[in-house]
């Protein structure tokens, strides 16, 4: 059982035990944090009733914070996001923003 609990710990991707249990992963660089960005914004567009498509992002470091900054393509039109969180925090903390047309 320990053997088992160390391998969770050290999983850098989520991971479901038993159907039920989620484990978050920490966030150590932008790169990691553009993925999830991206399919928050787009979960929150369809959410909302529009058709995302056409992403693209650049990120980068401020010191300990990390941020991505894109644009998504929805029904025609483009939408700034940024998103952004402390390095090696989880990503529940990571916030995303809608900035409008771009």
């Amino acid at each position: 059982m320990a053997v088992f609990a160390l391998l969770l710990m050290l999983s850098p991707a989520p991971v479901v035990v038993e159907g039920d249990v989620y484990i978050e992963r920490e966030i150590h660089t932008a790169s990691q944090l553009a993925p999830w960005c991206r399919d928050e914004a787009e979960a929150r567009v369809v959410a909302s009733g529009g058709e995302p498509y056409q992403w693209r992002a650049s990120y980068h470091d401020r010191g300990k914070l990390l941020v991505v900054e894109g644009k998504l393509r929805v029904d025609g039109e483009d939408i700034g996001v940024r998103c952004r969180i402390a390095r090696g925090a989880r990503e529940r903390y990571a916030t995303i923003e809608f900035t409008g047309e771009s």
